[in-house]
């Protein structure tokens, strides 16, 4: 009995032993599926990207374009080729490959293509953009690019009539009445409404009035609850006013990202949550000119204004 007695217990602990062995790997391996899920940013590592232009369009998933920047480049004007993104999980993101490049369009210089901004219009999908006529900042045009389907690839129509200067960086919005805005300028926002076509203002340019003066770049125009969101680049990290028509005034609000040096965003929502893209420079052994597009979470609070948002690794999670 004692021999029998002595088995039994010695199999109980081996047996003890192996359960939490497994129970202590399971623990392990969970841990490390964890830090695999969290640490989503940037969520575009094989290619350098930035200035993500986000949309949600109608056959239901996200899709971003974005500007190329180079390996190991040291300024902007090696900037080339617009690449389209797709995703229905925000997490995996199937690279279409580029959908337009500089090689495409008759008018411009071999690089500076700079952030671009995108539209659904007319049964239609067009990408507006900043190019360089000679190559420097003080010639860029606004570039218009139409396809009939999301992943392009796109084609040149010429360039938009009456906006030019440095580095534009456009921004396209348009209103539940149907009716487009271009949004654009250095230093010195501006807005104009578009005509249909998309390669002509409708009205002469209006200096936005933002209730600050701290806009360098970059433009951003969204809106929420019936109300408008103009927020742009600081130079310094991202910032926003709200207003009650899409030319303002706007209401100075303060910081949206302002601890991110570097700010190109845009806004959508999805699935009933709101995100913001962006770029960034410290991740994925990037730089200032090798950047990396992310995603955050977006947050408003009661009152309208919108939670500061803060660069992460972990990003977003998978939506199931």
């Amino acid at each position: 009995m004692k021999i029998k007695y002595i088995l039994v217990c010695v199999l109980t602990v081996c047996l003890s032993c192996i359960t939490n062995k497994k129970e202590t790997k399971t623990e392990e391996n969970s841990k490390e599926e964890v830090t695999e899920v969290l640490e989503n940013n940037p969520v575009i590592r094989h290619v350098r990207t930035a200035d993500p232009s986000a949309h949600v369009w109608k056959d239901g998933k996200v899709w971003m374009y974005t500007s190329g920047d180079k390996e190991g480049a040291v300024n902007y004007n090696t900037m080339d080729g617009y690449r389209a993104f797709s995703s229905t999980d925000m997490v995996n993101w199937k690279d279409h490959g580029e959908v337009l490049h500089s090689k495409d369009i008759s008018w411009g210089v071999p690089g500076w293509m700079w952030a671009p901004t995108a539209i659904y219009k007319n049964n239609k999908y067009y990408l507006l953009y900043p190019h360089s006529v000679k190559g420097n900042k003080d010639d860029m045009r606004c570039g218009v690019a139409v396809s009939d389907v999301p992943e392009g690839p796109f084609k040149d129509m010429g360039w938009i009539d009456g906006v030019e200067g440095q580095w534009l960086d456009p921004c396209v919005f348009t209103d539940d009445d149907g009716k487009t805005y271009l949004y654009w300028g250095v230093r010195e926002p501006k807005v104009a409404l578009l005509k249909d076509n998309l390669l002509a203002l409708a009205e002469k340019p209006r200096t936005i009035d933002y209730g600050y003066k701290n806009f360098f770049e970059a433009s951003y125009m969204h809106k929420y609850n019936g109300k408008y969101y103009f927020s742009y680049n600081a130079g310094l990290g991202g910032f926003y006013a709200m207003g009650d028509n899409p030319y303002g005034p706007f209401e100075y609000k303060g910081g949206l990202n302002p601890k991110q040096r570097q700010d190109h965003h845009s806004i959508v929502n999805y699935k009933g949550q709101d995100y913001f893209f962006y770029h960034w420079q410290n991740w994925n052994g990037g730089s200032k000119f090798s950047r990396n597009t992310c995603i955050e979470y977006l947050y408003y609070n009661e009152d309208g204004t919108i939670k500061e948002i803060y660069a992460t690794k972990e990003g977003v999670q998978k939506i199931k």
